[in-house]
């Protein structure tokens, strides 16, 4: 059944496939990577595994990047539990080369709704 609605959906849609993974919690999380470094391996950017990673993340996040064969980087909080701007940009500049996603919760662990990302 669920093999001949991800066939319909994929003729429908016109995407090359279609998955029935759970959209939430960490199987999404893990799906989302595997999902962005499958599309970076197809536009030839394989090299990109860098997954920046708030530091008030849940635990799941790390452990998902980690599975989807990407390298954590943690980018710091400011003290109020928001994601720090000027970690963030610096981080990105430092590996913008290999950057492959920036991995967000919200609201944060901390219950942070970010304003400024």
């Amino acid at each position: 059944l669920i093999e001949d609605l991800n066939k319909d959906l994929s003729e429908i849609t016109g995407f090359a496939a279609v998955s029935a993974q759970p959209n939430s919690g960490a199987t999404g999380e893990y799906a989302g990577l595997l999902a962005i470094k499958d599309y970076l391996e197809a536009k030839g950017e394989g090299h990109r595994d860098i997954c920046l990673i708030p530091k008030s993340a849940h635990g799941t996040n790390p452990a998902s990047a980690t599975m989807a064969g990407m390298k954590v980087v943690v980018v710091d909080n400011d003290d109020n539990g928001n994601i720090d701007q000027v970690d963030l940009k610096a981080k990105i500049a430092k590996h913008e080369s290999n950057l492959a996603a920036f991995m967000v919760t919200y609201p944060s662990t901390f219950g942070v709704f970010e304003e400024g990302i």
